[in-house]
């Protein structure tokens, strides 16, 4: 007979000792301070043992009240909401009020009691899905994206577990702003981000931002510009993740071997070079560059904000990533935790937040693709920037690319009278200078995108 795939005999995990170490403390005289860090960390439903759930309960009740929390006032409020008994009467709160740790010890006492409430969520909220698993006509993507779901929703407790609110006092300040001053004076180049490869954009927002977006009309090029600062990274040793949610991956890859190479996308995609082999060979020149970089990239399967989060996870996990590029967000697909908003806005705009949330965890650097429903062709202004607005309130920076007609007062034979005069528009940069506009010289015949300089005649 085989074995049982997992043992369902087991008891919950949870620590007595710990439940109890923060009743005592509590109990103390004088630990009105006690209970207040005790309330940022933890939940009367985090306890385990009915002495710790209600207990604690009974306490927050009484403080609220402005009572003194003792045996006794405990006990009464317990008696008052029927639970004495259940605790084991005045007799159990004596024992408990004997647990009392150090001062030091509470928050970690507290923390492990959060701990072991996530493990208990986490076996819960997997117990029907492994149920399910069991079933035979039940496809396995559902499965996996309940998982997922599950395992995201949990990730956030476990991070805020982490960490503790703390007040900085005027000493504190001091000496963390020294420190951090100090260390970005005798060693800059390790604490100024990752340099995108336009390089008067990096001195204006100080390189790679946390969270950046980069906002554009339909067709005018964010796609260009966004891979274009993949590579830049990649080739010079920073792991970059394209998460592709819009193109199939032939042709993005021929665009970036467009790209590296400067051999144009029709060439590549049809394979006629017409009367110049030459460049094939420059492609597969390339294509031995593109292997010796640290681009990776999804295909455009559609992947939901579980699938994503995980991507980022194992692959910064694998080869150490550093920078995450979402082509575009609009793609996200809805699935189990999609929200309930009607607001396109808003559901983008938290997806956002939930990106930036894994990637600050991460230390990653977060670049968000978005489109905007607006002439190309029009200098933007964030009142008209639609859906995106919430992704602009988020970021560190917002940049709009648009384009703008430009006389060719150089014109020569065969050559047209105006041209597209592609622009970055800085609209926010946190922490530096805005707006600015950084222009660009954009060949859309092999996705190349390089600074340029002011232009003159403009129509």
């Amino acid at each position: 007979m085989n074995k049982p795939v997992f043992d369902v005999g087991r008891m919950a995990p949870f620590s007595k000792e710990s439940e109890y170490s923060v009743l005592g403390s509590i109990f103390h005289p004088g630990s009105q301070g006690n209970l207040h860090e005790a309330m940022s960390l933890v939940d009367a439903e985090d306890f385990f043992t009915e002495v710790g759930r209600h207990t604690y309960q009974a306490m927050l009740n009484i403080s609220k009240k402005g009572k003194p929390i003792d045996v006794i006032s405990v006990s009464e409020e317990l008696k008052n909401l029927g639970l004495l008994d259940k605790v084991g009467g005045i007799e159990q709160l004596s024992v408990v009020e004997d647990y009392i740790p150090t001062s030091t010890a509470l928050a970690h006492h507290c923390r492990k009691v959060k701990a072991l409430s996530i493990k208990r969520k986490f076996l819960q909220q997997m117990e029907p899905i492994i149920s399910n698993a069991f079933k035979i006509d039940d496809d396995p993507s559902e499965v996996l994206d309940d998982t997922h779901s599950s395992i995201f929703r949990l990730m956030n407790e476990v991070e805020s577990n982490k960490k503790s609110v703390d007040v900085y006092s005027p000493e504190d300040m001091a000496e963390l702003g020294y420190k951090n001053a100090k260390q970005r004076y005798e060693a800059p180049e390790e604490t100024g981000g990752y340099q995108t490869g336009f390089p008067l954009l990096d001195r204006y927002m100080k390189r790679l931002r946390d969270v950046n977006c980069i906002a554009a009309s339909t067709g005018v090029g964010k796609t260009g510009l966004s891979l274009n600062m993949a590579l830049n990274l990649a080739v010079t040793n920073v792991p970059v993740l394209y998460i592709n949610l819009e193109m199939n991956i032939d042709e993005i890859i021929t665009r970036v071997l467009s790209i590296l190479s400067g051999v144009e996308i029709d060439k590549i995609d049809t394979g006629d070079y017409g009367n110049n082999p030459e460049d094939f060979k420059l492609v597969a020149r390339f294509a031995e560059k593109l292997e010796e970089s640290s681009l990776y990239m999804t295909d455009n399967t559609p992947k939901n904000i579980n699938h994503i989060s995980t991507l980022i996870h194992k692959y910064h996990s694998r080869h150490g990533i550093k920078v995450v590029i979402v082509d575009y967000i609009g793609h996200i697909r809805n699935d189990k935790l999609a929200f309930k908003e009607n607001s396109k806005r808003i559901s983008l705009g938290r997806y956002n937040q939930m990106l930036k949330q894994v990637c600050t965890t991460l230390g990653i650097k977060l670049i968000v693709v978005a489109q905007m429903n607006r002439d190309g062709e029009k200098e933007p202004e964030l009142s008209n920037i639609g859906e995106c607005w919430q992704l602009a309130q988020d970021a560190d920076t917002f940049m709009i690319l648009y384009y703008e007609w430009i006389k060719n007062t150089d014109k020569g034979d065969n050559e047209p009278d105006k041209y597209k005069q592609y622009i970055v528009n800085l609209r926010k940069n946190r922490n530096g200078v805005a707006p600015r506009n950084i222009y660009l010289n954009y060949n859309e015949r092999t996705q190349l995108m390089t600074e340029g300089e002011m232009p003159s005649g403009k129509i």
